[in-house]
């Protein structure tokens, strides 16, 4: 009778790999709060599901997709070793750390716990994030052109990362325009991504949150200042409605800034003060020194020169032991201005000087243009008119670089006036035209 030869099955001999495997998805099953039997619906029963946890058994590819989907992890997940699972977190925990220290006050060291991390970065996605990380941090330190170098390297690598990536590379590149002097530009770009956040169909309210407040915000930098209220009145109701802190601390700020232009001082008091007392639990130094400036401002147009002062000692105070240096001349121009409406020349053409000379150094050419207006004014209070119109027609061409129409436009009639002063009606008649020009409104109207 011939032997009959019956197949035996073995299970796959216990390796180190396939325990490995086996290891890891138990424990990311324990996680995930399912049974074997949930994790393998509808495709295998618990037992195989077992099998693979115990070793015995090694998934297919397509297997171990399945698994991995279901349990929210990359399938490289479940291959790499120990220790290249520990590189990999040590590796997210030094990206998150320095994503950690983007602020205002800790930006310089973002930059520099981002920048070796770049330089040895081997995937586009996390060189995507370390550029966005860098970005960023120009962007606190008000470095725009640095900013749009980094981000426009973080847009280049964009397409490998999520969507979510993409917008905040987008916002943080109309902040950059903004620093760099392209207000115009930073305001289109906002107002394309507030478009696409509301047409999206799973809402980043707090991106939509800071989109509309910055919106607020350049639009006083340009002189816009109805419809800049109209954006951060929004922006508030938004930030009040989920909880954010910081939001209203910048949106009392800039609302502030919108009533002074408008010539409700005690509206403004208001808001700075509010955005003081709010601050206080941020405990940013850099925020509490920009709101003493203001303060300062508006202290000095009411004619109480003594807690203008104060003011502006307190944020010159903290801006040279905090930083950053961007705002130091900002304050100075500010001290200055106090002491020319008190009447003390001397002193505020030293501080307007000193600070110019520290605009000029860093690059701040909104606090330069500020301090040529000063040393303009100290200029004609002593009679000597063609310094006024040389500093004017200075601190002019840096408006009009800035794209700050408010400010272009007021200088443009200082201008004018001068030139008046002195029995020229064709150069007052010709900077009036220029001041209306830059100040302008542009027609609703379809232009035929």
């Amino acid at each position: 009778m011939p032997q009959v030869r019956t197949r035996v099955r073995r299970p796959a001999p216990v390796s180190d790999a396939l325990r490995h495997v086996g290891d890891r998805i138990r424990q990311a099953r324990t996680d995930s709060g399912l049974s074997q039997a949930q994790l393998g619906a509808p495709h295998f029963t618990r037992a195989y599901v077992s099998a693979i946890e115990l070793g015995k058994v090694q998934p297919a590819m397509k297997s171990l997709d399945f698994l991995a989907e279901k349990l929210g992890k990359p399938t490289s997940y479940f291959l790499e070793d120990t220790k290249a699972d520990r590189r990999r977190q040590e590796r997210e925990l030094e990206i998150r750390s320095a994503e950690a220290l983007l602020n205002r006050q800790t930006a310089a060291q973002a930059i520099g716990a981002a920048a070796p991390l770049l330089e040895s970065a081997t995937s586009p996605a996390e060189r995507c994030r370390l550029h966005l990380i860098l970005g960023t941090a120009h962007n606190f330190l008000i470095q725009g052109n640095d900013a749009l170098r980094e981000l426009a390297a973080a847009e280049r690598l964009q397409q490998s990362t999520s969507t979510g990536i993409t917008l905040r590379i987008r916002y943080q590149t109309a902040l950059a325009f903004r620093h760099s002097g392209n207000s115009p530009q930073a305001v289109s770009m906002l107002r394309r991504l507030l478009s696409e956040l509301d047409k999206a169909q799973v809402r980043d309210q707090l991106l939509r949150l800071r989109v509309v407040k910055d919106l607020g915000v350049i639009l006083i930098d340009s002189g816009d200042y109805e419809e800049a209220n109209s954006y951060l009145l929004t922006a508030l109701e938004w930030a009040q409605d989920i909880g954010d802190v910081s939001g209203l601390v910048s949106i009392y700020n800039a609302l502030g800034y919108a009533y002074r232009a408008l010539g409700d001082l005690d509206a403004a008091t208001g808001y700075i003060q509010r955005a003081l007392a709010a601050n206080e639990a941020l405990q940013d130094l850099t925020a509490t020194a920009m709101f003493h400036n203001t303060l300062a401002v508006i202290a000095a147009e009411r004619g109480h020169f003594q807690a203008s002062s104060d003011h502006i000692e307190r944020a010159i105070q903290i801006a040279k032991a905090s930083g950053p240096a961007f705002m130091l001349p900002h304050y100075i121009c500010t001290k200055a201005e106090g002491e020319l409406k008190a009447g003390k020349l001397d002193v505020a053409e030293f501080d307007a000087t000193e600070a110019l000379a520290a605009a000029n150094k860093i690059g701040n050419l909104r606090a330069a243009a500020a301090a040529k207006l000063v040393l303009a004014d100290v200029g004609a209070a002593r009679g000597r008119y063609v310094e006024v119109e040389t500093q004017l027609e200075e601190a002019a061409a840096l408006y009009k670089g800035l794209g700050a129409k408010a400010e272009l436009g007021e200088t443009y009639m200082r201008l004018s006036k001068s030139a008046d002063g002195r029995g020229d009606a064709t150069n007052a008649q010709k900077y009036a035209g220029l001041a209306y020009k830059a100040t302008k409104k542009k027609s609703g109207l379809v232009e035929r």
